[in-house]
């Protein structure tokens, strides 16, 4: 996911941590002057921004040379040019262009050309991308939300539609649609209905639906996993949880999105996991094992899976793998005891570890985290979710 520029990203920042609290919506001007862009306007912005990039790209490039010999004149008017892309790039959808004009602005006198050069050539990208093919629909009753999950989401070739009601949002998904982000509570009805309506459409029943919702009621989460949501998250919820998950659900980085950039940022290759990683599973169920090994294979990972404690422990001691995911309640030793032993060998001490379980209960988190798990996720579970959060420990770790 390309980064926002500074100061937008710590706006968006600051408002997501405020999610779901009460009072959020009163936060900045009337409801007209935060309601975000609907998806024709983001594409009159976005086309407006490329025929206004054209005439800057083509001095740049007449400027190239005398840039490259030092010019002085040359190299402040490339400035000027930068600091321009640098305020206009990320409110017109196209954040790698603020990120390449900052790095003008910032660079050395021997890496000034190199990055001119990247500069043109995200410019280049911008140019050459064609209309946007990711529309994202947001469901959700309070306009300020809609607005910062749009900019937390913004990204070239990314095209989003606002509904503030079931009736909304019926107008605004259709098979076009590529991802939902669902409130379930809206002013007209629970968003389960809406849920239950797109998972019986033969059109939309392959679009993936996070659903957002200010319950922390177990009851509540799995009622919208076993409905068909690809994800819950319960507000406020972190900006990166929701980039990351999102970018694990829809094609890495988007086909727009990767021409604008030219390689230099949001490169499709970042979003895969090298196909050497290793994956030891504990899980007796075997049903649950299939779902994981498949969605985990088709990103590249291979994994060991067994069905008791004791032969996943005995194998990642022996063979240490990239990453475990443990299941809790299983034959011959339990994932609490695997955890521990896991934790206290030299050879798998820092391996990540992931607890998948049905056991939800905080003290059930608590001594988990206790015993050194890396993260904890109950069941039942999105296997887009799992895929996103193994990524993310396995390349960071």
């Amino acid at each position: 996911m390309p980064k926002n520029d500074e100061n937008v990203g710590t706006a968006v920042g600051f408002a997501t941590r405020g999610i779901g609290r009460p009072g959020a919506a009163a936060i900045g001007g009337t409801e007209s002057d935060r309601e975000g862009p609907r998806g024709t306007e983001m594409d009159d912005l976005a086309e407006a921004y490329r025929a206004g990039v054209q005439p800057h790209l083509e001095e740049l490039r007449s400027t190239m040379p005398l840039v490259r010999d030092g010019d002085t004149a040359a190299i402040e008017r490339v400035n000027g040019i930068s600091h321009q892309l640098k305020g206009s790039g990320t409110s017109f959808g196209y954040p790698e262009i603020t990120s390449l004009a900052t790095a003008v602005l910032h660079a050395s006198p021997t890496d000034f050309t190199e990055a001119t050069e990247a500069l043109v050539a995200g410019l280049d990208g911008v140019l050459g991308a064609e209309a946007s093919t990711e529309r994202i629909t947001i469901v959700d009753d309070d306009p300020l939300i809609r607005m910062i999950l749009a900019k937390t989401l913004t990204s070239p070739g990314r095209e989003f539609r606002s509904a503030a009601s079931l009736a909304e949002a019926r107008l605004e998904i259709d098979a076009t649609t590529v991802l939902v982000l669902l409130d379930l509570f809206l002013p007209d009805g629970d968003g389960q209905e809406l849920l239950a309506e797109l998972q019986t459409d033969p059109e939309t029943a392959g679009i993936p639906v996070i659903v957002l919702s200010g319950s922390d009621s177990e009851e509540v989460r799995r009622d919208a996993m076993n409905a068909g949501a690809a994800a819950f998250l319960e507000k406020p919820f972190e900006s990166k949880t929701l980039t990351d998950l999102v970018d694990g659900l829809l094609p890495p980085g988007g086909a727009v999105a990767a021409a604008a950039v030219g390689g230099v940022a949001g490169d499709p290759s970042s979003n895969e996991s090298p196909a050497a990683l290793t994956v030891v599973l504990a899980e007796d169920d075997d049903l649950v094992a299939a779902l994981i090994s498949d969605r985990l294979s088709r990103d590249g990972y291979e994994i060991r899976h067994h069905a008791d404690g004791e032969s996943a422990l005995a194998d990642a001691l022996q063979a240490p793998p990239d990453l475990v995911i443990l299941d809790v309640m299983m034959p011959k030793m339990n994932g609490f005891e695997v955890l521990g032993r896991l934790r206290d060998a030299n050879q798998t001490a820092d391996i990540p570890v992931i607890m998948l379980t049905g056991r939800g209960r905080e003290e059930d988190v608590v001594h988990a985290f206790d015993l050194g798990a890396t993260d904890y996720i109950v069941k039942p579970f999105s296997p887009a979710e799992l895929a996103v959060r193994v990524r993310r420990h396995t390349t960071a770790s």
